[in-house]
């Protein structure tokens, strides 16, 4: 592994760790907030006890998502097939959307009114959950056409497949006036997470001193 992604794969584990702090510091900052019913978004909408606190959490978070992105996106081009260039490529439009669009358009203080920069969240959230899904498949499907990386393929392919499925539990719930959009949104997002983690710490520990990653997934 090069230099530059030596220093740049790890961001991806601590990404992950800034994300969980702000939606922990979140629900600390603000005792009424309801973790089952309530999105995360909530916790940096307009008017939010402590909105600015928590973004400076989610900016940080942001940075190293673009970092680890870059790191994919010059690893997959340098080493890997047209399903892993692609599957990294969108990954990093996934997150280029999530940090513009949610910078740009957060929550208005009574989410269930659909003015214009409501609307414009529920597009973004649109693209991001697209993106995410497409990412995770075109990466699970090129791992597990790369020789010998058959193993990270099966795994990745699994939290696809749950993150696909918990985000479907969203509109689910919706209709059936399920009050727990939290909780199939942290489902969703926490197993996206969870591969981020996964795919930071693998470059990280098993693709340094020269070794090649194929080496060390061998299923």
């Amino acid at each position: 592994m090069g230099k530059a992604n030596k220093f740049l794969m790890p961001s991806g584990m601590v990404g992950v760790l800034f994300y969980l702090a702000h939606t922990i510091t979140g629900r600390l900052l603000w005792p009424e907030y309801d973790p089952i019913t309530m999105d995360i978004s909530s916790l940096t909408a307009v008017g939010a006890p402590n909105a600015e606190s928590v973004k400076r959490l989610t900016f940080v978070y942001g940075i190293c998502m673009l970092l680890f992105a870059f790191a994919m996106i010059k690893k997959s081009f340098s080493q890997y097939h047209s399903l892993l260039k692609t599957g990294s490529v969108v990954f990093m439009i996934m997150q280029l959307t999530s940090i513009v669009g949610y910078g740009l358009f957060p929550l208005t203080g009574d989410k269930t009114e659909m003015n214009f920069q409501n609307r414009m969240h529920v597009i973004v959230t649109a693209v991001v959950v697209i993106t995410t899904i497409a990412s995770a498949f075109l990466l699970a499907f090129g791992y597990l056409k790369q020789e010998k990386m058959k193993g990270l393929g099966k795994f990745t392919l699994a939290l696809a497949v749950l993150i696909t499925l918990f985000g479907a539990l969203t509109p689910i719930s919706m209709g059936l006036q399920l009050n727990i959009l939290g909780l199939t949104e942290r489902l969703t997002i926490y197993s996206l997470q969870l591969l981020i983690f996964a795919l930071s710490f693998v470059y990280t520990f098993l693709d340094n001193k020269g070794r090649d990653l194929k080496r060390s997934t061998k299923t």
